[in-house]
């Protein structure tokens, strides 16, 4: 087994105004699920079901409130920062809108560059053209600002930079979203050629996208689990129709 996630909570707290009562958010409730090697899963929800914040608690970016998080078998709750450093170089996380994720100021080669040395990852030259031409993406990229290129460039570069370090987990956050039709699906066919090696998270609110990509479906709404398991039986969740229709279905 891959990953296994064990009752994941998450509770942010704040104060809504200056010396008021502080006040606990919950966004997570009672998440488990588990992710055998060689399996895709896509997590469906609507905004504000908790999916990006469970994309960033299994990519170590933020931690939960309560559960137990296993990948290859490590527990990830209580790491010390070489580990975490460690585990984050063989989980990715891709976010929505990567044009905003890449610094603007910097060329693609240059932040290609940063990754490899805050990650201590040791690759070469040789990889970076293999993946380039796996993601679809001319040479003349590298040398290029983020606002000179188009939106699916960017999140093709996005995930350029994430299987550099030969990760085991890449975690999807909505990369499609804002994707006009044939850049989105040049993208999920580009997803469907990866090497099996790598298990794919899906974070997504396209359902048909979410089929394409992988077997197996877990449905959120209002930071709870309502369905988890085989996309052939997604039907049997007694919320899916009225999910469905949310979505847009």
């Amino acid at each position: 087994m891959i990953l296994e996630v064990k009752n994941i909570s998450k509770n942010f707290e704040f104060r809504e105004h200056f010396g008021h009562k502080q006040i606990c958010l919950e966004v997570l409730n009672g998440i488990g699920f588990n992710l055998e090697s060689g399996e895709n899963l896509s997590i469906l929800g609507t905004s504000g079901s908790g999916k990006s914040t469970l994309a960033k608690i299994l990519a170590l970016v933020i931690k939960q409130s309560g559960g137990e998080i296993f990948f290859e078998g490590k527990n990830l709750s209580n790491l010390n920062q070489n580990e975490v450093l460690r585990c984050r170089s063989r989980i990715r996380l891709v976010m929505q809108n990567q044009k905003l994720c890449l610094n603007p100021a910097l060329k693609i080669k240059t932040q290609i560059k940063n990754i490899k040395n805050y990650l201590k990852l040791n690759f070469d030259d040789e990889l970076v053209n293999s993946l380039l031409k796996t993601l679809n993406l001319p040479a003349e990229i590298l040398a290029k600002l983020p606002h000179q290129i188009s939106g699916g460039e960017a999140e093709r570069a996005g995930m350029l930079t994430a299987m550099l370090s030969n990760p085991k987990l890449l975690i999807l956050d909505e990369i499609t979203s804002g994707l006009d039709f044939e850049a989105k699906e040049r993208l999920l066919d580009m997803l469907l050629t990866l090497n099996k090696s790598i298990n794919i998270i899906f974070i997504t609110h396209d359902l048909m996208s979410a089929r394409r990509v992988a077997d197996k479906v877990l449905l959120l709404e209002k930071g709870k689990q309502i369905f988890f398991g085989d996309f052939e039986n997604i039907k049997e969740c007694p919320k899916f129709l009225e999910l469905s229709e949310a979505l847009g279905y």
